[in-house]
């Protein structure tokens, strides 16, 4: 094992708080509209990889262009659906909102381990996180 134990309790926490909100949100959502949200993860992964120390990535002016296009596709449909769906509740969208966010910063703080630690191998990613996961 390459990497420090309290790496893999963030990356788990991380995770554990993404899949429960993901899951959590359809009790306020339908599913359709959690999926559209979920689509969306670009956006948020985009904003992270841009501020994460140790990444700092640059994207070409074109991917902002099609991400803010994505979120406004995603606003008009937001919209309808609640007007329409009786299962849509503001809640929901802040879960899945939060899912996103947690989401963003899982992909991120992978490719920062990865980076940080070339050694690392995806059975030791996969395998500690679980491991810690597995009590929370």
């Amino acid at each position: 094992m390459v990497n420090p134990w309290k790496t893999y309790v963030k990356l788990s926490a991380v995770l554990m708080g993404s899949h429960g909100l993901t899951k959590g949100s359809l009790a306020f959502l339908n599913y359709p509209a959690q999926l559209m949200f979920k689509s969306t993860k670009v956006l948020p992964v985009m904003v992270m990889g841009a501020f994460i120390p140790g990444l700092r990535r640059k994207y070409p002016a074109h991917k902002y262009v099609s991400a803010i296009l994505l979120v406004l596709g995603l606003i008009l449909f937001t919209l309808a659906d609640a007007q329409i769906s009786p299962s849509f509740s503001v809640i929901g969208v802040i879960m899945v909102i939060g899912a996103l966010v947690m989401d963003s910063f899982l992909g991120n703080l992978q490719e920062v381990i990865f980076n940080m630690n070339p050694e690392t191998t995806q059975m030791e990613m996969l395998f500690c996180s679980t491991v810690v996961g597995l009590p929370l």
